[in-house]
């Protein structure tokens, strides 16, 4: 592939320092945006680019061209998401409109948007189907929706604008050596009680969920790359996902973790948050599984220091 000039919007979130990782060892010319410049210096230090990349202010975003445009803006953090509602909805309105207003104005830029599994539904009794389609009571509301309000606003308008390159990747579950540890997730859970020493504390209900590999991500976002039209929505899955116990007792037999079950009154967890649709227009075809993914990025955080 030739080299392309990328920007990469929330460069110093989880996917965003991914993609960084992945894009250093390429000829392609990044341009990295983030409110946390500073952090983003520090981090970028870790890599040998073959060129190296342009830490950029918001402010300078139209000034360039780009062959690719990659937003990861934004928390996917349930107790974030809860707190900022209303400023997860704005920020995410801010950066997408800024966007779309590049891409009307130079048509040959793709933009890839990630969006989430969310879209379809908050309880995921079952895992989602080919014939499902994302929706929402608007009438019952609740500060928690935002994150999943914010994704269905921008596919709508993509799907509007069907004569621009977008892609909407629908993310289900992610994890990666990048993981922040302060968030609240069962992955940063996991490896929190293992570095700390102490007991995971945990419920009974054996949940379900779909960790791709960073790889398998990458090779999405290439294939999507090498194509000239396209205006769609993907959900992304790794080979096989993995319940939260077959996650749990890896860890236990490989890191020792400890783990005690305690009962709760109101279970507010989605139960199966993975999808059987399968997008095999471009070739796409996983190779990792969820447990190859954990398997591997977790040694990261207690195998290498």
């Amino acid at each position: 592939m030739n080299s392309q000039k990328i920007a990469i919007l929330g460069a110093n979130g989880h996917i965003g320092k991914n993609l960084i990782s992945y894009f250093s060892t390429s000829k392609h010319n990044l341009f990295l945006f983030s409110r946390k410049k500073k952090l983003l210096s520090k981090f970028i230090k870790n890599f040998h680019f073959a060129n190296s990349p342009k830490i950029c202010d918001y402010k300078k975003f139209e000034k360039f061209h780009y062959d690719l445009i990659i937003n990861c803006v934004g928390s996917s953090d349930p107790a974030e998401i809860v707190k900022n509602a209303h400023n997860i909805q704005n920020i995410a309105e801010y950066y997408d409109n800024k966007i779309l207003n590049y891409l009307t104005k130079n048509q040959k830029s793709m933009y890839v948007f990630f969006s989430s599994g969310i879209v379809y539904d908050d309880e995921f009794k079952n895992p989602v189907k080919s014939t499902d389609k994302p929706a929402m009571d608007i009438n019952k509301t609740k500060k928690s929706d935002a994150y999943k309000i914010s994704k269905i606003n921008a596919e709508i308008k993509h799907r509007l604008l069907s004569n621009l390159n977008i892609v909407d990747i629908r993310i289900f579950s992610f994890f990666s050596k990048f993981l922040n540890l302060n968030s609240s997730f069962l992955m940063s859970d996991i490896v929190n009680s293992i570095k700390n020493k102490i007991t995971l504390i945990t419920n009974s209900q054996n949940i379900k969920r779909d960790f791709v590999h960073p790889k398998d991500l990458f090779q999405l976002i290439e294939l999507c790359m090498k194509q000239k039209s396209i205006n769609c929505t993907i959900d992304l899955y790794s080979k096989k996902p993995i319940s939260k116990f077959e996650i749990i007792k890896y860890f236990q037999d490989k890191y020792g973790l400890t783990y005690k079950i305690k009962k709760i009154l109101k279970n507010k967890n989605k139960t199966n948050y993975y999808t059987t649709k399968k997008f095999n227009e471009f070739g796409y075809k996983p190779e990792f599984s969820s447990l190859d993914s954990i398997m591997d990025e977790s040694k990261f955080f207690f195998d290498y220091n």
